[in-house]
């Protein structure tokens, strides 16, 4: 079964490329919930850079916590449509 896709729209992206401290914030507690339940959540922001889509990922790590990535080709279509 595929997971849902759920939009935030209150996360917030701290810090870019390698930054060691970047970071995922203001995600609300259904969103970490669904998260950790194995959906997908995801948020737009405005593209500083030719290679970014405009939306991320939202990923979590035990012990890291919330980061985002750049939606996979399937992912953005997903997105989009």
């Amino acid at each position: 079964m595929e997971g849902k896709f759920i939009e935030s729209k209150t996360a917030r992206k701290n810090g870019w490329g390698s930054d060691p401290y970047r970071s995922v914030t203001r995600l609300t507690a259904d969103e970490r919930r669904a998260i950790q339940d194995g959906h997908t959540v995801w948020f737009k922001f405005t593209p500083w850079h030719y290679a970014q889509s405009g939306y991320k990922i939202v990923t979590y790590r035990q012990g890291y916590g919330y980061d985002s990535r750049e939606p996979t080709s399937g992912e953005l279509a997903r997105l989009i449509n």
